[in-house]
């Protein structure tokens, strides 16, 4: 019996070293991590041998190979004993190595949680002290398991697991619930370079899906629809916080939005110069605004003779800012006047110079 379990020892060793063909390092995650370990539990016998043995203790080693980001692969190499209930000298002991898929999902505070089903392969004795009467057979079984790991000074690996386990023996079925403490050391799968590469790998993809959306973005920002451009701005602010052009567009936006809506209350007060400015700006980036806007200049394009004639009669009374101000409003209305544009440069230039001579 010794022997065997010598030998279960060394091939579980040998299986351990074949799947860390890896180079050990300091840790970085649990995806990136092999644990290998040792663990003991309690089980509890259910069904039919429920009455004929008793609960028992085990003990054993295991390996978790995570394969991607969900999905890992656990081995366990484990020594079960369980008494039997009619003689205290009489015992029944299995060898088993299972292998178990499962998905896992990382929670904050270095939490992780797993569940799986997967195989088993159990060789039982049966052993009576008085009689040195003993048999064994080799089973193969099913197992079902959830978990709950926690990462600890950084390498080491405490999980609580309770898994369930069935095969068949003497054609009935061979039932128990087991609540393992398993606690292990982490080694990296990969050298550091691997991970500063892949890291690189990641921040070029990044750079390429976040360059993907501010084209996208900016292709809305040409048709005025400020609702998906703002969308594709956020998303690459998700990936990005720091994009200082998106910040920049959001903010601007943002501001456009709060302008065209300030516009609108004007214009239903009938308060059309004031609302004009506020189009204007807001016209940039909201297509409605543009629309809005354009029905304005056509609405006051009539007024434009009378603000001309203020805007002269402010020069020639040497009201220069006043002068500019009218004629600014003549050109929210038309850009293309020339007698504003002309006033406009003749008043500033008449301004710096009193400013010079001052």
């Amino acid at each position: 019996m010794k022997l065997k379990l010598i030998i279960f020892l060394y091939v579980f060793c040998i299986l351990t070293v074949v799947i860390l063909t890896c180079n050990i390092f300091a840790q970085t995650t649990f995806k990136e991590n092999v644990t290998v370990g040792t663990q003991a539990g309690y089980s509890v016998i259910t069904g039919y041998y429920s009455d004929s043995l008793k609960n028992g203790f085990y003990a054993g080693f295991f390996s978790i190979v995570p394969l991607s980001d969900l999905f890992m692969l656990t081995g366990v190499l484990v020594y079960n004993r369980f008494s039997l209930a009619s003689s205290t000298n009489s015992s029944m002991q299995s060898f088993g190595i299972t292998i178990t898929p499962s998905v896992y999902y990382a929670l904050p505070y270095t939490f992780t949680i797993y569940a799986g089903a997967g195989m088993s392969l159990q060789y039982y004795t049966l052993s009576a002290m008085k009689t040195d009467a003993y048999d064994s057979t080799t089973k193969t079984g099913f197992l079902m398991n959830a978990g709950i790991a926690k990462s600890f000074y950084e390498r080491t690996l405490i999980i609580a697991e309770c898994m369930y386990h069935v095969t068949e023996l003497s054609h009935k079925n061979f039932q128990t619930l087991s609540f393992t403490v398993k606690a292990g050391y982490q080694f990296a799968l990969h050298n550091p370079e691997y991970y500063i590469s892949q890291e690189a790998k990641k921040n070029a993809v990044r750079e390429q899906t976040v360059q993907k959306l501010f084209n996208t973005a900016m292709d809305y920002v040409q048709r005025k629809d400020h609702v998906h451009a703002l969308k594709s701005f956020q998303q690459v602010l998700s990936l990005k916080p720091d994009h200082r052009e998106s910040l920049q567009y959001v903010a601007a936006i943002s501001k456009a939005k709060e302008q065209y809506d300030t516009a609108g209350m004007l214009m239903r007060q009938d308060k059309y110069f004031d609302a004009l400015p506020l189009l204007s700006l807001s016209s940039q980036y909201i297509a409605e605004a543009h629309a809005d806007y354009k029905k304005l200049q056509n609405k006051l394009r009539p007024q434009i003779l009378t603000l001309q004639q203020k805007a002269i009669e402010a020069f020639n009374n040497k009201d220069y800012d006043a002068c500019i101000s009218i004629m600014n409003t003549v050109l929210l209305i038309d850009p293309d006047d020339t007698v504003a544009q002309g006033y406009i440069v003749r008043a500033k230039r008449i301004k710096e110079t009193i400013q010079k001579l001052q």
